[in-house]
């Protein structure tokens, strides 16, 4: 490993900068950017002397309009990340303190941002002390940023208690992001933050489910979506990099992301809605196959780009051979996170949205619903059996279960992207829906409902591992619920299961209501007063459900120790998500789960 000595000059030590990186060679600090292909030696304290007094905050947001970030801690290292607002290359100076006044510097150095990577900068730092929070700043265009936090994780045997929290889709349009205001205000008591997918919407102004009114997002392309030009979709990677650009300015995420590190990996949206592989379904099959690989090799890039994560992209490979996401994360004795990519591998939803289908109540033409949406269970279910698709891929799948059937920390968490728990409703008793109707529904096979096959091959494997969590995002909705490989038959759970709700997007209830209204047959079959009893409908349908609130937003916290998980969600009132001025807090509702139980007590 190469170290840039105190006594070099900036001349010397820019020189030996890029004769590094046009070398490729490793080292301890890798500054990624387009492919994650170059390396940049980390040099000691003393590069340059003074590094220069804070700039003022217009300054600062003009140089680092989305400020900066950390993420993907070892005991050894964690990634940096900032963007800077500049016409060329520019030159991105960066230090690491033990102190917030960077007078017990540990390591300092200088990269290039370039307009490839759309002047982001990604930094691994190492030889890092495990178990430590550190502090970081960067230096571009002559003003100093404000500092961030970050911490490394504990070294795998330590007795770590570790305190996290886990959230999920945050759409900007018309909404605001109060969730990570009030999760900022506990940073002091967590160690990292645990995104499951959903960070960016592709959409801008999609009627479904984005409003009207409030802040909005542009795209400087954009797939039109309707007729009007109104409704438009990320296209390009310009489309998905100005996305980012736009959520990452605002200011409670910044200062999320700037008091703790992110542990980050995505779900639908970051591509496109309910996508499976490089297909999208904006159009439900009315203008045929949606597959565009170099659209979704778009939005890996981009991802990838604008988060602090500690992967390698291959420069110039398309998907799915340029990006892979699932990995884990071990986090002292009692902790290792296993995260998945419930998108990149997939099969295709099995009932296509084209044509009508009787056989699982799909009625209309080219529409999601009955093809992923409120389908008839007692016939999609023998076609799943039948064809049995995938949603992990054989070689993810024997990934996972190795990884969490050879662990040996105390709990074992899947960050998992979609609902694991069956998620059915029960209308066979109610008179007032038609007698055609009166059925047993699926609420949505995009999640594990859909791929219920491998669900239950995974959780039958996984039986005999003790003290297995699942936590999950994508459904804007809180759920609480016990895991079993049949939920049609009783008996002892795998694992359990907690379900966050959005940060800021449309929560479920308010997304179904919306369905129904909008379609002139639910509409008529009085559905739309149903969905306001959503709560009681799914506990009474789903008896392995400890817990269901489909109105919420927020995120949830995780306490961990010896001998007991604690999650508690921070659920956030409704009627403040669309309020801009809104300064409230959040209620809580908290769960326990003891070591070797696999139940779900309520505290």
């Amino acid at each position: 490993m190469r170290r840039v000595r105190p006594g070099l000059d900036r001349r010397t030590f820019l020189k030996l900068t890029m004769t590094t990186v046009a070398a490729g060679s490793l080292a301890s600090l890798t500054a990624c950017d387009d492919g994650g292909d170059d390396d940049t030696p980390m040099g000691d304290a003393g590069v340059e002397p003074g590094f220069g007094m804070q700039g003022a905050p217009e300054d600062i947001a003009r140089v680092f309009p989305q400020a900066f970030a950390s993420g993907d801690p070892s005991p050894s290292s964690v990634i940096l990340w900032t963007r800077v607002a500049a016409e060329s290359a520019t030159m991105v100076a960066w230090q690491v303190a033990r102190d917030a006044a960077f007078t017990d510097l540990v390591t300092q150095g200088e990269v290039e941002a370039t307009a490839d990577s759309d002047h982001t900068v990604r930094l691994k730092v190492t030889d890092l002390e495990p178990g430590t929070t550190y502090h970081y700043r960067f230096r571009a265009e002559g003003v100093v940023s404000d500092a961030g936090r970050t911490r490394t994780a504990p070294a795998a045997d330590a007795e770590a208690a570790p305190r996290f929290a886990f959230a999920s889709c945050q759409d900007y349009n018309g909404r605001y992001y109060h969730a990570w205001r009030v999760l900022a205000d506990q940073a002091d008591d967590l160690d990292f933050v645990l995104f499951l997918g959903d960070y960016i919407y592709e959409t801008a102004d999609d009627p479904r489910f984005q409003e009207a009114d409030g802040r909005r997002v542009t795209l400087p392309d954009g797939l039109d979506l309707d007729d009007e030009g109104m409704a438009k979709a990320a296209l390009t990677l310009a489309d998905y990099r100005a996305l980012y650009k736009q959520y990452r300015g605002d200011p409670q995420l910044q200062r999320a992301h700037k008091r703790l590190p992110f542990v980050a990996i995505w779900d639908d949206h970051e591509f496109a809605d309910d996508s499976w592989q490089d297909h999208s379904t904006h159009f439900n099959g009315a203008q045929g196959d949606e597959q565009d690989t170099a659209r979704r090799t778009a939005a890996s890039r981009a991802w990838f780009e604008f988060q602090p994560v500690d992967l390698d992209r291959m420069a110039g490979a398309q998907f799915p051979d340029d990006l892979q996401i699932y990995r884990t994360m071990r986090w002292g004795k009692h902790l290792e996170v296993f995260l998945t990519d419930q998108r990149s591998y997939r099969d295709d939803h099995l009932i296509p949205e084209g044509p009508t289908n009787d056989a699982v109540g799909k009625t209309s033409m080219n529409s999601a619903l009955g093809s992923r949406q409120f389908l008839f269970k007692n016939g999609f279910d023998p076609l799943e059996a039948a064809a049995m698709p995938t949603m992990l891929g054989a070689e993810q799948k024997a990934w996972l279960l190795g990884a969490i059937q050879g662990s040996d920390a105390t709990w074992k968490v899947w960050g998992n992207e979609v609902m694991q728990a069956q998620f059915a409703v029960d209308l066979s008793g109610y008179e007032t829906v038609p007698e055609s109707f009166r059925d047993l529904f699926y609420f949505t096979v995009d999640q594990w409902d859909g791929y219920r096959s491998e669900r239950a091959e995974i959780l039958e494997a996984l039986r005999d591992v003790d003290d297995l969590v699942v936590l999950t995002g994508d459904l804007h909705a809180w759920q609480a619920a016990h895991l079993r490989p049949d939920f049609d038959t009783e008996g002892d759970p795998t694992a359990v299961e907690f379900v966050c709700a959005g940060i800021s997007s449309r929560s479920f209830q308010e997304i179904t209501k919306s369905v129904v209204d909008a379609d002139p047959l639910l509409s008529a079959l009085g559905l739309s007063e149903l969905v306001d009893m959503m709560d009681a409908l799914v506990l009474e349908t789903n008896p392995h459900f400890a817990y269901t609130q489909n109105t919420g937003y927020g995120f949830a916290t995780v306490a961990v120790s010896a001998d007991a998980m604690d999650v508690t969600f921070h659920d956030i009132a409704s009627d403040a998500i669309r309020d801009p001025d809104y300064t409230g807090g959040a209620s809580t509702i908290a769960f326990r789960v003891a070591k070797g139980s696999r139940a779900i007590e309520r505290v």
